[in-house]
């Protein structure tokens, strides 16, 4: 099982520093950011765009997990997998967390 979790990480950990990951979220974040300001208040826009975010995250992963063949449930094994707990692999893992995570994700816009 850990050795399961631990291709599985590596592999979801090697898509993400990949132009097929990094270039479709780069343009996102890009095209977004301008709305984004660093006041405390969040505007209904911000929601909006968290889900559109969420929706390009989530999408992205369907498609590379279903192109390697690893199932939902072996990815969440994998995320919660001491193995994929490293410092390294938790900034590798920002944007995905970002994804169900306003706070994180607003932070991902304001400081772009």
């Amino acid at each position: 099982m850990a050795e399961d979790s631990e291709w599985v990480v590596e592999s979801i950990a090697g898509y993400l520093g990949s132009p097929e990951w990094i270039i479709p979220l780069t343009d996102f974040i890009e095209n977004k950011c301008s709305v984004f300001d660093d006041e405390e208040e969040n505007k209904l826009s911000y929601t909006e765009i968290h889900q559109q975010y969420k929706q390009v995250v989530e999408k992205l992963l369907e498609n590379y997990m279903q192109e390697v063949g690893i199932s939902e449930q072996q990815f969440l094994d994998a995320c919660t997998s001491p193995y994929a707990k490293s410092k390294a692999l938790q900034a590798l893992f920002q944007p995905v967390l970002a994804s169900d995570d306003f706070q994180m994700f607003r932070s991902l816009m304001v400081q772009k």
